[in-house]
């Protein structure tokens, strides 16, 4: 690569920067909104649970979403490492996704109650496949247009536009739960999650991407294994900061329980899933706008244990002594703002390591590995309070989660911030 190629690329960045921004920032208020409604700990577990009556189901579906995330970052990464330009494929498996979103909302409209459990396992777990392809490509085409130096104010700001609309859009979805029947409720929430992120579609298509001046040789799926292992074993700090992902997300197995256990307390209804949703989406917006500027000042290691600190607290609150019908806006303000930290600082902190020429490898190798403890975390909680309780799972995350928190302070140094 010339330093007059990789100065034309620069300059190419810079001049397009202020259009990208926009244009991502669009995404947020519109793509991640509909999106927050699928992947959000409330919406998608309570369905499940009203579905099968079971925490260990709820789990072992999540487990399945999981695995699909897991193998396929993989696949994406040799699909999309050696491409000087990746938007059109983010926007081939951007439809694939939407399409499973339809599938969804149609299936809890038109399908016979006793079937929506299979059909919705079936597209739940399509997606979740796409969702490992996109992490990579999405991933790349982000790194490409946002320098690393501004990112993290970015993300806040982006976060911040997706999830105000979102909480305002989780209490319609709530209005949606107490007026209409079930399983048709749900429908209209994953249309309503369709059509948002349909309009966000548009907005990934509107990126002008710059062609990249470093791209890698096309690699198999058993050399990006082989990779895998090689960079891991080489790159010692990395390798500890996957074992603090995965150590963290982990102690995230008690996100999707919360929801129901609500949902079992004396007193609570299907207004309460809507303002739990809300005090969720407005803590973790308001947090992501925080940890941005956070993770611009010192790094994204900072906002991660920071992050851990407050998700503890969270699963402190859980177990106290009081009920779920007083807590229950405390809880999920902490478990937004929490869980928010971690997973921006898990999912961007991979950019702040080694060079840009083996960034896919690096985003494939962290993404397939936190999936994998992420489909892994809802099994085991689910069984855990199925076989136990609630109060034993929330102990089991606890350990996970300062376990963590070990690792990454001890093992992880703060990164040197790239100018960007």
């Amino acid at each position: 690569m010339s330093q007059e190629s990789l100065a034309r690329y620069e300059a190419e960045v810079e001049h397009n920067f202020r259009w990208n921004v926009v244009v991502f920032l669009a995404y947020g208020l519109l793509g991640t909104t509909g999106w927050r409604l699928i992947m959000a700990p409330t919406f998608v577990p309570d369905y499940l649970y009203q579905l099968s009556h079971s925490n260990a189901v709820v789990g072992a579906v999540l487990f399945a979403g999981g695995l699909g995330r897991f193998f396929s970052p993989l696949v994406g990464a040799s699909f999309a490492v050696h491409r000087p330009r990746v938007k059109r494929a983010a926007l081939a498996i951007g439809a694939g996704l939407r399409v499973q979103v339809l599938g969804m909302a149609l299936a809890a409209l038109y399908l016979p109650t006793a079937l929506n459990l299979p059909a919705f396992i079936a597209f739940y777990c399509a997606l979740n496949v796409l969702v490992g392809f996109q992490g990579v490509v999405f991933g790349l085409l982000l790194a490409k247009v946002i320098p690393l130096a501004r990112r993290g104010r970015f993300l806040g700001i982006r976060d911040f536009a997706g999830g105000t609309t979102a909480a305002l859009v989780a209490l319609l979805a709530a209005s949606f739960l107490e007026d209409r029947p079930f399983p048709a409720s749900y429908g209209l929430t994953y249309m309503v999650a369709f059509a948002f992120t349909a309009l966000g579609l548009l907005c990934i298509a509107a990126i002008r991407e710059p062609e990249s001046p470093i791209t890698q040789e096309r690699r198999s799926l058993l050399a990006m294994l082989a990779s895998m292992r090689g960079l891991l074993r080489d790159d010692r700090t990395l390798a500890w900061y996957c074992g603090a992902r995965g150590l963290g997300a982990l102690g995230l197995m008690a996100a999707p329980f919360f929801i129901i256990a609500l949902g079992q307390t004396p007193g609570a209804d299907r207004i309460d899933l809507g303002t739990a949703s809300f005090a969720y989406f407005a803590a973790a917006t308001t947090g992501n706008l925080l940890w941005g500027q956070v993770a611009d000042r010192v790094g994204f290691r900072t906002v991660f244990l920071l992050g851990g600190c407050i998700w503890l607290a969270a699963i402190a609150l859980a177990l106290s002594p009081a009920t779920l019908a007083t807590t229950g806006v405390s809880l999920f303000l902490l478990m937004g703002a929490g869980q928010g930290g971690m997973q921006m600082a898990s999912m961007n902190l991979v950019y702040e390591f080694g060079d840009d020429e083996n960034l896919g490898v690096r985003i494939a190798v962290v993404n397939a590995l936190g999936e994998l403890m992420v489909a892994l975390a809802p099994l085991g909680g689910g069984i855990v309070a199925d076989m136990v309780s609630y109060e034993a799972m929330y102990l089991v995350a606890a350990l996970f989660t300062m376990a963590s928190l070990a690792v990454m302070y001890t093992k992880v140094p703060p990164r040197r911030r790239r100018n960007g």
